[in-house]
C-alpha cells in the first residue's frame, strides 16, 4: 500500500502543475490575443482573418498616403493596384504617353487592398490593373480565396464604376529560392478562379502566368528571391499589357 504522504505530495504536484499551465496559457492568450492583438495580426497578414482598419499598424500611414494623393489632384489614365510585385514595376517608363499611378504596396493581401479603395477613387482612373492573391494564398482554401477576390473586385467596380478592370494572374514562384508561398497547383487553381471571376464580373483577364511559367515555376534567372522579378524581367509583362494600355 502506497504511503498517503507520497500520494498527497503527488496530488499537490499535479495540481500545481495544472495551475501553472493554466496561468501560462492564460498569459499567452492575454498577451497575444488581447494586449498586443498578435494572433489576429498574424492571421490578417496570412489572409485567414478578416481585417479591421484598427488592426493594421500602418492604418494612419495608409490614411496619410491617401490624403496626399487626394491633395495632389492627380488624374490618372491607368492605376496599377497590387502588392510588392506591382510596386516594383516602372510603368510610367514603359508607357510615357499614359498617365499612370502605381498603387503597389509590399506585403499587402486582399484584405489590406480592400482598405485602399479610396486611393483608387482619388486618381479617377479609366483603367485599373489588379495583381493580388499571392500573399496568404498558401493558408487559404479555394473557397476563401474566391470569396475574398470577388469582394475585392466588387469593391473596385463600385468605387470606380466607369473604369475598365483588368485582373492579372498570379505569377509562378521559383521554389529553389523560396518555400514561403503557395504550391504550383494552388497557384494554378487560384488563377482559374480569377479567370472565372473576370468572366462573371465583366472584367478582362490577363494571363501573365503563362509568360513566366516553365515547368510550373518561375525561372531562376527572372527572380531575385523566388517571387519578386528582376527589373528586366518586367519587359514581357509590359509588352503583354501594352495592347490594353494604348488602345
Amino acid at each position: 500500500m502506497k504511503d498517503p504522504k507520497n500520494r498527497r505530495g503527488l496530488i499537490v504536484t499535479l495540481v500545481l502543475s495544472l495551475v501553472a499551465n493554466v496561468l501560462l496559457l492564460g498569459s499567452i492568450y492575454f498577451i497575444g490575443g488581447v494586449k498586443t492583438n498578435f494572433f489576429r495580426r498574424i492571421g490578417t497578414r496570412m489572409g485567414v482573418c478578416e481585417t479591421k482598419p484598427q488592426d493594421r499598424g500602418d492604418y494612419w500611414c495608409i490614411q496619410g498616403w491617401t490624403n496626399t494623393l487626394r491633395k495632389l489632384g492627380y488624374d490618372a489614365d491607368v492605376v496599377f493596384f497590387g502588392n510588392s510585385i506591382t510596386r516594383g514595376g516602372n510603368f510610367q517608363d514603359y508607357f510615357p504617353n499614359v498617365k499612370t499611378c502605381n498603387l503597389g504596396y509590399s506585403g499587402d493581401n486582399m484584405d489590406g487592398m480592400m482598405l485602399r479603395m479610396e486611393q483608387i477613387k482619388t486618381v479617377s482612373p479609366e483603367k485599373v490593373f489588379v495583381m493580388a492573391g499571392i500573399n496568404g494564398l498558401q493558408m487559404q482554401t479555394d473557397d476563401v480565396f474566391e470569396k475574398k477576390y470577388q469582394q475585392m473586385v466588387d469593391s473596385i467596380k463600385k468605387t470606380v464604376p466607369e473604369a475598365e478592370v483588368y485582373l492579372q494572374s498570379i505569377l509562378p514562384v521559383n521554389y529553389a529560392k523560396t518555400n514561403a508561398y503557395a504550391s504550383k497547383g494552388k497557384i494554378r487553381e487560384a488563377n482559374d478562379i480569377i479567370n472565372r471571376i473576370a468572366q462573371r464580373s465583366g472584367c478582362f483577364y490577363v494571363d501573365l502566368y503563362s509568360l513566366y511559367e516553365k515547368d510550373g515555376e518561375m525561372p531562376q534567372e527572372l527572380t531575385r528571391d523566388g517571387v519578386h522579378l528582376f527589373p528586366e524581367a518586367y519587359d514581357r509583362w509590359m509588352e503583354e499589357i501594352r495592347r490594353y494600355i494604348e488602345e
